[in-house]
């Protein structure tokens, strides 16, 4: 995650202060949070953060901006990208694992809070994030759908079973010690292949899910 790039740090004290605050948020949930606890851990003044944040709230944004940019921009670089429906859902799965590995605060966060109880203007931050990583892949889903790559329902509810498959593995790991060693590129290769082509023996027969009804519409791409 760059913090520094996307939130626009200019100093050492401000690094700091976002820093100490994902942790935190991560290992409590915002609400369990306090304002005093923040400025302790980051060894600043009230003053000082209210000099770089607005409040509390404006603080969580800031911090949730900066762990989404990164991952939206890499699921954007590979929508973008000539290959197969199957090659771009598992970079997607890759580009998951990688990012969750690489700074566990971050997965604790994202599930603690969309999970966690609902906060007028956090829980609905998240979630805005959240459905820009939903209808992303479901773009690269719904051009697999046009080409004849994948059949069985409409984009979004095949992107549901998708992210359901991949986000479980992901909680479920981060439990786990040693959780870069387990979620593998190998492991990302494999779920997607369960995803398309199932794991049952024999004559299979054609499944077909309902429409998926519980997530906004994801805009169309355009240009």
């Amino acid at each position: 995650m760059s913090i520094e790039t996307e939130v626009g740090i200019t100093n050492e004290t401000e690094r700091r202060l976002l820093d100490c605050a994902l942790t935190l948020f991560a290992e409590k949930g915002f609400a369990g949070v306090s304002v005093r606890e923040i400025i302790e851990a980051a060894g600043v003044t009230r003053p000082v953060l209210y000099y770089y944040s607005k409040n509390k709230e404006d603080l969580f944004r800031r911090v949730v901006l900066a762990i989404h940019s990164d991952a939206i921009r890499a699921l954007m670089e590979i929508l973008s990208q000539p290959g197969s429906c199957a090659d771009r859902l598992k970079a997607v799965v890759r580009g998951a694992f990688l990012f969750s590995v690489a700074d566990l605060r971050v997965p604790r966060l994202m599930f603690r809070t969309y999970y966690g109880q609902e906060i007028e203007g956090v829980t609905s931050l998240v979630s805005q994030m959240t459905g820009i990583r939903f209808g992303t892949i479901a773009q690269i889903i719904r051009e697999g759908l046009a080409s004849g790559e994948i059949a069985g329902g409409d984009a979004e509810a095949l992107t549901m079973v998708f992210c359901c498959l991949m986000d479980h593995h992901i909680g479920a790991y981060m439990q786990l010690s040693e959780p870069e060693k387990r979620l593998t590129d190998d492991l990302a290769d494999a779920l997607v292949e369960v995803f398309l082509h199932g794991v049952g023996t024999g004559e299979r027969q054609p499944v077909s899910l309902p429409p998926f009804a519980g997530w906004p519409q994801p805009p169309e791409r355009t240009g």
